[in-house]
């Protein structure tokens, strides 16, 4: 009795949702407001501008995991005019330059300030100012943001953060994509089971830590024959990971484990790289297993927290 067996394995790396590094404090500034140091962080003290005066904040520590594109930057202000019960027109023009301060962006500007403190947020999730940016150009001593008060009396300037926005940095690839168990024997089926001679390696890279699911995306293998459809349960097909494993892994399943539409862990790890070789046992009888062609789709799904 011969039978055909092929799967179709398809990875699918699934990032964590709003990557971005969250809001950051400059270290290192130069130029006319007064106590500008007092700008570094959301607190009670506050740096004074007075009119046309330019400032310069940088040391903000953005850091990026390997493979990560820049996707949009966000500069935050908390800030106000004073006094606060003399109205006037005030306004912060905010310009960024990824070259230590040789070239800038267009300016954004905030304002009108009101009376009293408040957060005004330039740029956004997907907006480069004006240009695309390198995970390099962010590098401390590169980045860098210039404020030019408006022309007037004083504006008092509680924060000046940075958040940067990201995509990738998280990786996965299968080798081989599709596995052919090949054609059953008599001996498969008086042992129950096959053993795949082949290993699927999973190479994955991500840049928090991370955990690997499998699932199937039906419940029963795709019967192709000329007898009536046995419905073989995908849970027949079982896997394990190998100790032969390479890299930064805390934790595997390294019994034979039946598929299911579930998603079941594989590993996990700290964040970094790591090389995970697959087996797979199929179990075979004659009710379920009869002569034809099964197809069985599953995935892998590549989680950082």
């Amino acid at each position: 009795m011969g039978v055909l067996f092929f799967f179709a394995l398809l990875g699918f790396g699934v990032a964590a949702t709003g990557q971005d590094t969250g809001w950051l404090n400059p270290s290192a500034d130069y130029g006319d407001f007064r106590n500008p140091t007092y700008a570094y962080y959301d607190d009670a003290l506050w740096a004074t501008a007075y009119s046309e005066q330019i400032h310069i904040f940088f040391g903000y520590p953005i850091t990026l995991p390997p493979g990560a594109r820049v996707e949009g930057i966000e500069v935050r202000l908390d800030a106000w005019r004073w006094p606060a019960g003399i109205p006037w027109y005030a306004y912060l023009d905010v310009q960024l330059s990824w070259d230590g301060g040789s070239s800038w962006t267009p300016p954004y500007t905030a304002g009108p300030l009101e009376g009293y403190e408040q957060s005004w947020i330039l740029g956004g999730p997907k907006d480069g100012w004006g240009r695309t940016w390198s995970v390099s150009d962010l590098q401390p001593d590169r980045f860098r943001v210039l404020l030019r008060a408006s022309e007037g009396r004083q504006i008092r300037l509680d924060w000046v953060a940075v958040r940067v926005y990201f995509s990738g940095g998280l990786s996965l690839s299968l080798d081989p994509v599709k596995v052919n168990l090949g054609t059953l024997t008599l001996d498969d089926y008086e042992r129950g089971y096959r053993d795949w001679d082949g290993i699927q390696w999973i190479k994955l890279s991500a840049y928090n830590s991370w955990a690997l699911y499998i699932s199937a995306t039906s419940s029963v293998w795709s019967y192709t024959g000329d007898l009536p459809d046995p419905k073989k349960p995908c849970g027949h097909l079982l896997w394990r990971v190998l100790p032969t494993l390479s890299g930064g892994v805390t934790r595997y399943q390294a019994h034979f484990t039946p598929l299911s539409t579930a998603e079941v862990e594989v590993a996990s790890g700290p964040a970094g790289d790591a090389l995970l070789p697959i087996a797979f046992r199929l179990l075979v009888d004659y009710d379920t297993t009869v002569p034809g062609t099964y197809t069985l789709d599953f995935r892998y799904t590549l989680v950082v927290p």
